[in-house]
C-alpha cells in the first residue's frame, strides 16, 4: 500500500513539473487569429524588415528561412534562402517544414501567401503601419516564438527611444513645415503616400510629403507632377550610388526649390524602407535633413 501511494506520489510530481503550453492565439495585421499549440520552433520570414523584427522579439535562433536581402542582424545572413520577397520558392519553403511563417501584407504576392495558407501552413501577416504599430507588433511575436520577455524589453527600448526624438525634434512647433519629395525608384519615378510609414517620418521631421493625398500606397508621378510640387526638400532612399544617380537628375531643372537650395538628400533605405526598430535611426537621418539650416 505504502508502495503505491509513494509511486502515485512521483506520477503527480512529474506531471505538475512537466511544462505546460496553452493554446496561443494571436490576432494578425489582417485580423485573422494565428493559433498554435505551443511557441513556434521552425520560423519562416519573408521579408527582410520581417527577418529584423523576429529577431528584435526574441526569436533569430528559430528561423529556418528567409528572403534575399534578410542581412541584418550580422546572424540573418547565414540563414537558408526561400527566394525573394516578390518570388517565394514555395517547394523549398514546404521541405523546410516551417511552424509558423510570418508574411508581408504589401510586399509578397498574394496568390503565394493563399498557396501556403491552402497548404495547410501557419500564416502571420504583419504591416506595421505607423510607429506604435512597431512595438505592438513586437509584443505579438513574442508569444508566438515563445520570447515574451525579449520583445517586451525591446518595444519598450522603441518607445523610449522615440519619446526622445520627439522631445529633441519636435520641441519647435513653429518651424514652418518644407514641403519634400520621397523618390523610393527611379525607373520608373515613384513615391509613397501620406499612409506610408515613410510618409509619417517626413511628417515627424517637419516636412509635409508633397504627394501624401495619393490614392495608392505606392504611385508614379510624373516628372510634370513633381515640378508642379516644386519641393523644397527631395530625399532619395535607393542605395548609395543609386541615390547619387537619382539626386543628380534633378539637376536638370535648377529652378526647382530643391536644386536651387542645394537640398537634394540621400537617405539609407535599410532604415526607412524596413518598418523595423531602426525607423528610429530613419527618423533621426531624415529630421536632421529636413530641419538642416543651408
Amino acid at each position: 500500500m505504502l508502495k503505491a501511494t509513494q509511486t502515485t506520489l512521483l506520477y503527480i510530481f512529474t506531471f505538475i513539473s512537466l511544462p505546460v503550453f496553452s493554446q496561443i492565439s494571436i490576432k494578425d495585421d489582417t485580423w485573422q487569429t494565428i493559433s498554435l499549440e505551443q511557441p513556434a520552433q521552425r520560423i519562416i520570414s519573408l521579408s527582410p524588415g520581417i527577418t529584423e523584427l523576429v529577431f528584435a522579439a526574441g526569436g533569430g535562433d528559430k528561423l529556418i528561412g528567409a528572403v534575399s536581402y534578410s542581412d541584418y542582424p550580422q546572424q540573418a545572413k547565414k540563414i537558408p534562402r526561400i527566394g525573394s520577397y516578390d518570388a517565394l520558392d514555395i517547394e523549398q519553403i514546404l521541405a523546410l517544414q516551417p511552424d509558423l511563417v510570418i508574411a508581408w501584407q504589401s510586399g509578397n504576392p498574394e496568390h503565394q501567401i493563399r498557396q501556403l495558407k491552402s497548404l495547410g501552413l501557419k500564416v502571420y501577416i504583419t504591416e506595421p503601419e505607423n510607429f506604435s504599430s512597431i512595438p505592438e507588433t513586437l509584443r505579438k511575436l513574442g508569444p508566438l516564438m515563445g520570447s515574451d520577455k525579449k520583445a517586451e524589453t525591446s518595444a519598450r527600448q522603441f518607445e523610449q527611444k522615440f519619446d526622445e526624438l520627439k522631445r529633441q525634434y519636435q520641441s519647435n512647433q513653429s518651424r514652418p513645415t518644407v514641403r519634400t519629395f520621397i523618390q523610393i525608384w527611379n525607373n520608373p519615378l515613384m513615391s509613397v503616400n501620406g499612409q506610408h510609414l515613410i510618409s509619417k517620418v517626413i511628417e515627424f521631421c517637419g516636412g509635409s510629403n508633397v504627394f501624401a493625398q495619393s490614392r495608392t500606397l505606392t504611385s508614379t508621378p510624373s516628372i510634370e507632377a513633381i515640378l508642379a510640387k516644386d519641393p523644397q526638400v527631395i530625399i532619395a532612399t535607393g542605395m548609395a550610388d543609386s541615390s547619387r544617380q537619382w539626386l543628380k537628375r534633378w539637376q536638370q531643372w535648377p529652378f526647382l526649390s530643391a536644386v536651387k537650395n542645394k537640398r537634394l538628400y540621400a537617405a539609407n533605405p535599410d532604415h526607412l524602407v524596413r518598418h523595423t526598430p531602426r525607423i528610429l535611426l530613419g527618423i533621426e537621418e531624415v529630421c536632421k535633413l529636413i530641419q538642416k539650416q543651408n
